[in-house]
Order: C-alpha cells, then sequence, then structure tokens
C-alpha cells in the first residue's frame, strides 16, 4: 500500500484557499471588513469563473482554552499547506502571541520549529506559509499598518495596538525588515481597515484572474470530467496492488467484447481497483479513449441523463464528429448506439480503443426506471469496452439478465492486510507492535478495505501509546463498517465539541441533509450567528479530522462513503423530525439566497424532502428560479414536483398566471418578460393545458417580434410551437399561415437546405396531411427527406425518422406498395446505425407491423409488434409510453383475428401505463379507453364500452376544445 501519483487528465482544483494571518487584538476592525465586504465580493467574482473560494482566518473566534491546549499552531501549519500558494499577511505594531511551549510531536513533524521556539504564531505562519517557501512568492500578499492609525483610536484602546514588550517590538521589525528584504508584495501604511480591505479585494482578485481567465473558464463537460479525475486521484492515493486484477482487466480489454461487471461487496476497493487500472493504462496505451465515470462522485453523476450527455459529448469531442448532441433524455437513450458506432468507427480508423468504465451503477438515481438500466445500450461495437460496477441491487438484476460476464473483488486476504498495516501508517511515520497487527488481521470485519482504512486512520490519530491494545479492542468491537464509523463519531464529538457543543453533529447532520453536498462557506455561513459564519477556529479542528472522511465534488463536501451517511443518520437523524428540521434549515438558508444554479439545485428538493408545500408551491412559481428549472435538464424534477403538489390540493396552471400577474406588475423589459412568458407556455404544452399554452404562446410571440425583428429564429421557433397547438385543437385554418412564416424564416435565415427547414417543411406537410390534403402534402415529405439525406448522408437516423413519415403518409392513403420499401429502408438504418435493440428499430417494427396487419397480413404483423414490445419494455422500462403504444397495437391485431382473450390485457396494461404517466386527464389515455371500448363493442359488451367511451370523450372535449376532429372521433 502506497501513494502514487495519479498521472491521467491534468487537472487543475478551481477551489481557491486563502490563509489569512494577522495578530489577535489589534486586527479585529480589519477582520471584520474582510468577512463582510471583501470575501463576498470575491466569492461571487469567482463563481462567475467557476471558481469556489474560501478563506481561512484561524484568529476569528478562537478562545483561550483552544490556545492552552496547544492546538492552534499544529492546526494553522495544516492549513497553511493547504491553502498554498495564497497568502495574505497583516501586521501593524503589535507582535502576537508567543506560545509557551510547541509539542514536541509537531517539532518533530517540522523540524524548522526547533530554530523558533520563542516566536509569535503569527511569525511561525509566515514563515511556513512564506518566507520559508520561497515557491510562494507569486499568490503572497503582505500589508503593513500605518502608525498613525492609533492617534484615531480612544486612548483607552490603544495599548491592544501596540507591542506587548520591548522584544517583542524588536521580533516584529526584524520580522517587518525580512518581509521587505524578501522581494515579496508588500504595501506599506494602509491607513484604515476600509482601504487594506480595497487593497486585498483588488491584489487577490488579479491573481485569481490570472489564475483562471475569463476566456478559460470551462464548460460543464471539462467540469465534470476533473471532478470525475480527482474522484478517481482520491481512490488511487492509497492501494493495495493485485496484479491478478490488473491482468484480468488487462485481458478483458484486449480481447472479449461483451461488458465486464466487477462485483463484491460495499468498501471492498471496486472504485479504488478502477481508478488505479485506469491509471495504469493510460500510461501504457496514452492513444486510447478512456471515459472514467464514478456515479456519486459529483452533483450530477448518478443522474443517467447527465451521465449519457457528457459520454456522448466526450466521444464527439474525441471523434471530431460535426453533430449536435442530443438533450432530452429519450434522444439520449436512443443516439447512444449511434454514437458508440461513430466511435468504434473512429477507433479502428485510428489504431485506438475506446474503453468506458462506469463505477457504481448501484447509486443511479431511480427516475425514468434507470437502476433498471433501459438506457444502457445492449450491444457494443466491435472498438468499444465497457467495465461496470455495482452492488447487489436493480443494476445488478438487470444485468445478469443480460448475461455479461462477471468478476469479483475480494475482500484482503491475511498476508495482504500484514503488508497493508505497516505500509499505511508508515506514511505517516507510525508504526504499531507486531501482537497488535495481528490483532488486526484476525478480525474477519478488518478484511474490507474501507473499515481497515477507517481503523487504521483512528490509530494513527491516539496519541497514547500505554492505551493504544484499548483503542484497538475498542474499534475492533464494531462488527461492520457503519458501527465502526459510529464509534469515530462519538470520538468525533468528545474531541472537537468542547469549544461548541453539539459542533459535530450539526456539521455532519448539515451535509446529511444536502443534496449533493455543502460547500465550506456555506456550511459555516448556516451555522453562524447574526454577526457572522461560524468562526473557522472551530470548524478547522474537525474538518481537518474528517479531512479523509469527505471528498470534494466540484466544491461542495459531501462523504467519501455511504457507510458514513448511514452512521450520521443512526446517530443523529434517526427521527423524521429530525430529518425534516434539517431540510427545513437548509431551505432556509437557500431562500436568502440569490437566484443561481446552486439555489436552483437545492431549494426545491430541500423543501420538497421537508414536505413543506405552501414553502415548495411559492418557490417553484418565482419566475426566475422558475427560469433554471424549465430547461430539458431539470424538466422532468419540476414536473415531479408538481406531481407531489397537486396531490396536496395545488393546481400549476392558475399558481403561474397568477406567478405572471406578479412578474408582469414589477415592469420587467420586454425581452425578460417575453422569454418568462414562452417558458410558462411551455410548461403548459408539456402538462396539456393548450388553451392557457396558446393564449402564452400568442403573448410571448407578439413581444418577440418586438424585441428581435420579425424575422429571427426565436420568432420562428415561437411560430412553430403556436401552430403545433393549433394543430392539435384542429384549428388547421390558423396553424398554416404560421407553418408557411416559420419556413420562410428558417429558409431565409439558414438557406435552403438546412435540417430546420427540413422540420418546418415536415410539420406543414403534416398539418396538410391531417387536412386530406394529400397532394400538397406529399411534396413537403418528399423535400424534407431529400434535405435530410443530403446533409446528413443516405444512413443517418433523422433520414430514418424522414422515411418512416413519407411511408405513414402512403400507408394512411392505403399506398401500400409505396410505404413498404420506406418502412424496410428505415428499419434497415436504425438496425445498422444504432444496433437492433434500439427505440428507433422498435418504432420501425411498430409501424411495419401496422401496415401489414392492415393489409390483412397477420402471420408477418404479429412477431414484428411482439420484437418491437420486447425491445421497448428491456430498453425504456415496463411503464413507458411506447410500451403503451406497441400493447394498443399488438392489442389491435388481435382483436382484429378475433383473439379477444389476448387483446383485452394488453389494452387494460395500455390504459395503466398512459394513466400512471400522464394522469388521468390526457389524449393518449382517451385513445387506450377508446381502443378499450371498441373492443368490447365487436364483443357485444355494450354497458362497459360505453362508459369508457364517454369518458374518452370527456378527455377530448376538455383537452382540444369541443370542435377539434379527435372530438368527433369519439
Amino acid at each position: 500500500m502506497q501513494e502514487k501519483p495519479f498521472s491521467g487528465t491534468a487537472l487543475t482544483s478551481r477551489v481557491v484557499r486563502v490563509f489569512i494571518s494577522s495578530t489577535f487584538r489589534d486586527m479585529q476592525v480589519e477582520r471584520e471588513e474582510l468577512v463582510k465586504q471583501v470575501f463576498p465580493e470575491l466569492r461571487r467574482r469567482c463563481r462567475e469563473r467557476q471558481v469556489e473560494l474560501v478563506e481561512v482566518d484561524l484568529r476569528w473566534g478562537v478562545t483561550e482554552e483552544q490556545a492552552n491546549r496547544g492546538q492552534v499552531l499544529p492546526i494553522c501549519l495544516v492549513e497553511i499547506e493547504r491553502c498554498r500558494p495564497y497568502f495574505i499577511g497583516l501586521l501593524g505594531e503589535r507582535y502576537g502571541w508567543v506560545p509557551d511551549a510547541i509539542p514536541q510531536e509537531l517539532i518533530d513533524q517540522e523540524p524548522w520549529l526547533k530554530e523558533h521556539l520563542h516566536h509569535s504564531v503569527t511569525e511561525l505562519e509566515i514563515l511556513h506559509g512564506v518566507l520559508n517557501n520561497p515557491d510562494m512568492a507569486q499568490r503572497s500578499y503582505f500589508y503593513f499598518r500605518d502608525r498613525a492609525y492609533l492617534d484615531t483610536l480612544p486612548p483607552e484602546q490603544r495599548g491592544d495596538f501596540l507591542s506587548e514588550a520591548p522584544d517583542a517590538q524588536a521580533k516584529l521589525a526584524r520580522l517587518k525588515d525580512r518581509i521587505r528584504q524578501s522581494g515579496l508584495p508588500l504595501k506599506e501604511d494602509y491607513p484604515d481597515p476600509r482601504t487594506v480591505g480595497q487593497w486585498i479585494l483588488t491584489d487577490l482578485w488579479e491573481a485569481i484572474d490570472q489564475a483562471f481567465p475569463a476566456e478559460e473558464v470551462p464548460d460543464p463537460l471539462a467540469r465534470e470530467a476533473a471532478e470525475h479525475e480527482a474522484f478517481a486521484l482520491s481512490r488511487a492515493k492509497v492501494y493495495i496492488g493485485r496484479p491478478e486484477y490488473f491482468e484480468r482487466l488487462d485481458s478483458y480489454v484486449a480481447g472479449e467484447d461483451k461488458p465486464l461487471v466487477l462485483l463484491g461487496e460495499s468498501g471492498v476497493g471496486k472504485s479504488a481497483l478502477l481508478a488505479n487500472w485506469v491509471r495504469r493504462h493510460r500510461e501504457r496505451h496514452p492513444e486510447d479513449l478512456v471515459f472514467l465515470h464514478f456515479l456519486g462522485s459529483t452533483p450530477q453523476s448518478a443522474d443517467y441523463v447527465a451521465l449519457l450527455h457528457r459520454l456522448i459529448s466526450e466521444l464527439k469531442a474525441r471523434t471530431g464528429d460535426p453533430e449536435d448532441v442530443p438533450v432530452q433524455p429519450d434522444k439520449l437513450r436512443e443516439a447512444l448506439p449511434l454514437w458508440l458506432a461513430k466511435a468504434s468507427a473512429w477507433a479502428g480508423r485510428e489504431g485506438r480503443r475506446v474503453i468506458l468504465v462506469l463505477d457504481a451503477l448501484n447509486q443511479l438515481e431511480d427516475k425514468d426506471n434507470a437502476p433498471d438500466l433501459g438506457w444502457l445500450a445492449e450491444y457494443f461495437p466491435p472498438q468499444v469496452r465497457v467495465v461496470l460496477s455495482t452492488l447487489p441491487e436493480r443494476p445488478l438484476t438487470a444485468l445478469e439478465k443480460r448475461g455479461w460476464p462477471t468478476f469479483t473483488v475480494a475482500p484482503l486476504d491475511p498476508e495482504e492486510m500484514r503488508r497493508a498495516i505497516p505500509e499505511y501508517l508508515g506514511i505517516y511515520r507510525k508504526t504499531l507492535d507486531a501482537p497488535l497487527v495481528e490483532a488486526i488481521v484476525a478480525a474477519p470485519q478488518a478484511a474490507n478495505p474501507l473499515y481497515l482504512k477507517a481503523l487504521l486512520e483512528e490509530l494513527r490519530v491516539f496519541g497514547i501509546f500505554e492505551e493504544l491494545k484499548n483503542r484497538v479492542r475498542h474499534y475492533l468491537a464494531a462488527p461492520d463498517p457503519p458501527a465502526l464509523y459510529n464509534l469515530i463519531l462519538e470520538r468525533l464529538e468528545g474531541d472537537y465539541e468542547r469549544d461548541r457543543p453539539g459542533l459535530a453533529g450539526e456539521a455532519l447532520s448539515l451535509i446529511w441533509a444536502a443534496r449533493r453536498g455543502l460547500t465550506e462557506s456555506e456550511l459555516l455561513e448556516i451555522m453562524g450567528t447574526e454577526d457572522g459564519p461560524l468562526p473557522r477556529a472551530f470548524w478547522s479542528p474537525l474538518f481537518l479530522a474528517l479531512e479523509e472522511s469527505l471528498v470534494s465534488r466540484s466544491g461542495l463536501m459531501n462523504f467519501f462513503h455511504d457507510y458514513l451517511r448511514q452512521a450520521v443518520q443512526e446517530r443523529y437523524l434517526l427521527a423524521p423530525e429530525a430529518q425534516q428540521a434539517a431540510h427545513l434549515r437548509l431551505a432556509a438558508y437557500f431562500e436568502k439566497r440569490k437566484v443561481d444554479e446552486r439555489k436552483a439545485d437545492e431549494l426545491p428538493w430541500q423543501l420538497h424532502q421537508a414536505q413543506a408545500w405552501e414553502g415548495l408551491r411559492s418557490c417553484l412559481t418565482d419566475l426566475d428560479l422558475f427560469a433554471f428549472l424549465i430547461p430539458e435538464a431539470r424538466r422532468y424534477e419540476l414536473l415531479g414536483y408538481w406531481l407531489a403538489l397537486k396531490k396536496q390540493g395545488h393546481d400549476p396552471v392558475a399558481a403561474y398566471q397568477e406567478a405572471l400577474q406578479r412578474y408582469q406588475a414589477q415592469a420587467p423589459g420586454e425581452a425578460d418578460l417575453a422569454a418568462r412568458i414562452h417558458q410558462v407556455a411551455l410548461f403548459f404544452d408539456i402538462r396539456a393545458a393548450y388553451p392557457e399554452a396558446l393564449a402564452l404562446y400568442q403573448q410571448a410571440l407578439a413581444l418577440r417580434e418586438g424585441v428581435v425583428g420579425p424575422d429571427h429564429p426565436d420568432v420562428a421557433l415561437s411560430l412553430n410551437n403556436l401552430a403545433a397547438l393549433y394543430h392539435a385543437q384542429g384549428r388547421f385554418l390558423e396553424a398554416e399561415p404560421l407553418h408557411l412564416r416559420s419556413l420562410n424564416i428558417r429558409e431565409k435565415v439558414f438557406g435552403p437546405d438546412h435540417p430546420d427547414v427540413a422540420q418546418s417543411l415536415n410539420n406543414l406537410a403534416a398539418l396538410y396531411h391531417a387536412q386530406g390534403r394529400f397532394l400538397e402534402a406529399e411534396p413537403l415529405y418528399q423535400r424534407s427527406l431529400a434535405i435530410m439525406e443530403k446533409v446528413l448522408g443516405p444512413e443517418h437516423r433523422n433520414v430514418a425518422s424522414s422515411l418512416n413519415n413519407l411511408a405513414e403518409f402512403y400507408r394512411a392513403q392505403g399506398r401500400f406498395p409505396e410505404a413498404e420499401p420506406l418502412y424496410n429502408r428505415s428499419l434497415a438504418i436504425a438496425e445498422k446505425m444504432l444496433g437492433p435493440e434500439h427505440p428507433d428499430v422498435a418504432q420501425s417494427l411498430n409501424n411495419l407491423g401496422v401496415l401489414y396487419g392492415a393489409q390483412g397480413r397477420f402471420p408477418e404483423a404479429e412477431p414484428l409488434h411482439l420484437r418491437s414490445l420486447r425491445i421497448r419494455e428491456k430498453v425504456l422500462g415496463p411503464d413507458h409510453p411506447e410500451v403503451a403504444q406497441s400493447l394498443n397495437n399488438l392489442g389491435a391485431l388481435y382483436a382484429a383475428q378475433g383473439r379477444f382473450p389476448e387483446a383485452e390485457p394488453l389494452h387494460l396494461r395500455s390504459l395503466h401505463i398512459r394513466e400512471k404517466v400522464f394522469g388521468p386527464d390526457n389524449p393518449d389515455v382517451a385513445s387506450s379507453l377508446s381502443a378499450l371500448a371498441g373492443l368490447y363493442e365487436a364483443q357485444g359488451r355494450f354497458p362497459e364500452a360505453e362508459p369508457l367511451h364517454l369518458r374518452s370523450l370527456h378527455i377530448r372535449e376538455k383537452v382540444f376544445g369541443p370542435d377539434n376532429p379527435d372530438v368527433a372521433v369519439s
């Protein structure tokens, strides 16, 4: 077990920690200026650069008892190391506190202290932080106060601003001279605290601006990749090398094609194995594309949509493919096989391999049935290798059905433990006697690497050698990692709550309650008072003790392992009331913040977790916050919040209409108002609140025309959305001129052969088709197809979609011979580009099956519908709307053959899925009701059919209005 540098993608931490060194009594006003004015402004600027700023001032709030216990200096030195290379030194006329003694253990760690036994803590900080380390010169700043400032103070206060004694004055003079001679950045004679605050703001921002220039702010893809690499580094620091495991992974990558699944109990070291194997593989094969994704390691990493978006974006970046990455979840799932095929072809041409490493699938967020892995491709092309890991939960059940090969990471054997214990403690110059080593080796639970590491961490900080045997026995009484962490929490309470009772439990409870973790600044602000954040003098000792148990994800502190989270919950948050209180406390904090991504991510989630329904409604109808929630990445989360609120009697349509009235009363600019109206209209559209959406789309269109002009792509988008709603309502005459105008704008802006033009042509053709204007629709469908083929090539998925549209048009007219080859060609493209088990393939199979059914070719149609259903259930999950479509079509096929007993359960299941997904008043639900009613009619079961027809009619009248063609059908 040894430390090794991680040699993967170069990383630049986007966390700036600044150490502030000063004397105590005479610098309190300066600290106040920094805490309340300077650092909040710096933090605001840093967040615009995707940088998290943390200031470390250990003089703020330090207690006399802490100083007497000798805790201050060791913590200062460690914090200085963590803050390198940022250091601020403030000096006046006071030399500062000189400790009576320096602990021998600290002198052993820092031998230079022997030469400075009677120096102030302030001077020792400056020596350790800067003067003994010339590399600090570019990010260290010193400020000397003008002695004349003392003349502005009341006489009774001046004593706190002067040197403690003549020898202290001489030491201070020598220290200042050494700083002057060092050539380090120095500004002298600041007249007052406000002035030095402005100097520090200017100097620090200049340094940060140079380190993180505006033009180099990483995009979300780069930030996410860096966080995964940082997580890998945390797992690669200390690892017991197991050559046979590396050889198994090497063998798989060199030869096998099916994905390889790593198994093993929690804490056994699967993540560490993958991190270290990737490090070694990159050293040996730098030409390979290795995509590394640790689920649970970053705020977005457990979201399958974010995972797919990141993966496809990485493939696009490495292969140089010009095609856009989709954003909608369904489109991402559908696009994955295509991008894997592209990556495989690129790797084959370049003589490389594409290796995808997905660790901890069991941590997937349970949305869209993601843990059942319907989003994960079943077929991987020749140059792509996939390594997965999981615990025995839903993902493993899904993987077992696929029959992919596995191998198990076993706990440590005794020899590995005997090697690991001294190597790990040796990093910290600590040892254990042989009997104690053997006692640990003999404990079965210590064979779990996570348990062993946590145990050794505890032993290395235990200072009473004579009690070490009892301490080992104490910890080994814990039968598993959660029980061990509970003992560790008990120890932390005893060590770090003397000066601030409840500190450990309070801090860890807040981290537990956070959705994705908290920054240090957020945590200290929440735990502080009206006078300011919690003094770092309380927090830093606990934080340093917890450092190995926490992980930073995009600057957010979270638990290194779920075992610690479990222990925190069981010790501090077992009661539901305690959990709710923690969530409400975080909600209250984020409620006060300005609207940004952090607030949008945490506030509604906290309110939902706390079941604070009125607060959640108020939060979601804040239109500035709503703007962060309506984009595709958060849209399904927003719908989920409203689903919960609707169960409590809250109507989203009325709520947003009221919100828009409040927003308009604030007299915002027309561009902002148009954007908010369009966003609310889109939300209504998604929820099938068509009349309300229509009115808002019209209003947004009028505003946009006034702001950006009549021929802007945004206007074309508004026209398209408005026309689509008219079409859905059967208001064809009103839809047509909007589609024509949208088409005209896009042709004018983009030229005649652009995919957006093809989309407008297809929309206009569909409108004509719905009106029976077949002669006008057909050339538009054909031109749309021709543009797609010309721009994207003959075997693109969008070409397959255009082929399907034209084939559907032919089928609806009974032109079956013309439709069939188009369906077949669409199916062939989808199978070739996307693999045999893709939703696009299922759609093509479904359409071809409907065509055969319409011709009475039932034996040919049935296997197509069955295969389409099987693909959709497997890939999309059993409760997906496309599964409902397949069930309906297969049921209709059976009904057409008089196979009523087989058809009925299919139609019932289709209805159940649609009601579950869309709610009771949705057009798709009306379609399922009509299909089931028709089945009952065919059997003469009229009393059962009638209420279904009536309910279908009621839904369509409610959603579309009384004069819609679908209402006539009902």
